[in-house]
């Protein structure tokens, strides 16, 4: 049953539909039937802030929004139907996006009238946009780490004798691409510090800062999302080669790996070292199973993927690496 409100009632209820209007963050404006302005109360902080007895149309709304205002009231009061769509403005130093009512009322023996509400829907806008953006950086991105461990899955199957060599060596190259998408994620896809990149490649072999043998170094040296990803595999290859056949296989061996800044004509470039030192000189040789997948990483994948320069060298005393890179790959 539906109760017919009276003139009293009416003024009773009226403060209160506006209060939650204003609750809504939903502006109202509302015409006669003349065309002049009555009511104005919570429009969009872009709308012009105008006394109702001062505003018009082509104040109120701008040259841009006007024609689609001026058509809704028209269709309104012609059709008698109620008119919903949004405007929208975008310049350089602006985004602007609104809903709009446009809706008829009239009052016995009075012209139809209007009566507009317009709520802001810009915030709502960027945070789709925001998270629409997100999502098209993490499909790249996990494309591209799909394709990075479906190669190092080919390139470890080729360079494998048995099931569980290929377990063994797979694991560990996808645990450290895991390790340092742990650290671009942590730090909200800005990248990866090195030190901390190398220490956490380190941690599946030595606890950090307790193993004398190893000492990492390390300018403010920022890497980008692709940059860390694919310098952590490449510490991986240096670390579980140095654990297997050099450096770290002896209990007097010595490795040094550094970051540092360093000017290149007018720009700044990253250099990363490795230097590692096999004491008795039995450490890998120019050729064998030690220049497979991991030599290949290290001298064509990770240069390649970051627009590096590198240097690798192996003697049965030493074993040395060098990256060179711009400071934003």
């Amino acid at each position: 049953m539906h109760r017919r409100l009276t003139i009293e009632t009416r003024d009773a209820v009226t403060p209160l539909l506006l209060l939650a209007l204003k609750g809504a963050q939903v502006g109202l404006a509302v015409k006669d039937g003349s065309g002049n302005y009555l009511y104005l109360s919570g429009l969009p902080e872009y709308f012009p802030q105008l006394d109702p007895s001062e505003a018009r149309d082509e104040t109120l709304f701008g040259e841009d929004w006007l024609p689609r205002m001026a058509a809704a009231q028209q269709e309104a009061v012609r059709d008698g139907i109620e008119q919903s769509f949004e405007l929208s403005r975008t310049t350089n130093s602006q985004y602007e996006i609104c809903e709009c009512t446009v809706m008829p009322y009239q009052i016995a023996g009075s012209p139809t009238a209007i009566l507009m509400t317009f709520k802001d829907l810009t915030a709502e806008r960027k945070r789709e946009d925001t998270l629409k953006a997100l999502l098209r950086e993490l499909s790249h991105r996990t494309k591209n780490l799909l394709a990075i461990i479906q190669s190092i899955a080919l390139q470890t199957a080729r360079n494998s004798s048995d099931l569980d060599t290929f377990l063994n060596k797979f694991r560990g190259r996808v645990a450290a691409l895991s390790s340092a998408q742990d650290i671009v994620t942590a730090s909200n896809w800005r990248g990866a510090e090195f030190k901390e990149l190398a220490v956490q490649q380190f941690a599946r072999y030595v606890e950090e800062g307790k193993d004398p043998r190893v000492a990492i170094e390390s300018d403010d040296c920022l890497l980008s999302p692709n940059g860390a990803t694919h310098i952590g595999l490449a510490l991986h290859e240096l670390i579980a080669n140095s654990f297997s056949f050099g450096a770290l296989s002896k209990r007097d061996g010595d490795v040094r790996v550094a970051c540092e800044r360093i000017k290149a004509g007018t720009g700044e470039k990253f250099q990363i070292v490795w230097d590692e030192t096999i004491p008795g000189g039995t450490g890998r040789q120019q050729n064998g199973s030690a220049r497979h997948f991991g030599s290949t990483v290290l001298e064509r994948v990770v240069p390649t993927a970051i627009d590096a320069k590198a240097v690798y060298e192996i003697s049965p005393q030493q074993v040395f690496y060098r990256l060179v890179f711009n400071a934003d790959k």
